[in-house]
C-alpha cells in the first residue's frame, strides 16, 4: 500500500532494487514517457533489466489514469461514475 501514498521516498541506490511511490505512481500516468512502462510491483530492477522503467528528471506524472478514458474530476463525481458513467444529472 505504501507504493500508493503521495510521499516522496527515493531510498537512494535501492530505488533500482525495490519499488518506491515516485516509481509506481509512473506505472498510473498518462503522460507520453510512462505509457508501458513501470510493470514491477516489488522489484524495480525487473523494470530497469528489461528496459521498461521510466527514465524521467520529474518526481511525479502531470496526468494519471488510462489514456483515452474519461473519468470526472471531484470526489463525488469520481466515486458516482461506475454507477451512473459519464452523463449524470452532476455533470451537466
Amino acid at each position: 500500500m505504501l507504493n500508493h501514498c503521495n510521499v516522496n521516498i527515493r531510498l537512494g541506490p535501492l530505488r533500482y532494487v525495490i519499488v518506491t511511490p515516485n516509481f509506481h505512481h509512473w506505472h498510473h500516468s498518462q503522460d507520453a514517457e510512462a505509457i508501458d512502462k513501470n510493470y514491477a510491483a516489488h522489484f524495480a530492477f525487473i523494470d530497469h533489466l528489461f528496459g521498461t522503467a521510466v527514465q524521467a528528471e520529474r518526481a511525479w506524472p502531470d496526468r494519471y489514469g488510462v489514456k483515452g478514458d474519461y473519468v470526472p474530476e471531484g470526489f463525488w463525481r469520481h466515486l458516482l461514475f461506475p454507477f451512473f458513467g459519464p452523463k449524470t444529472d452532476m455533470d451537466r
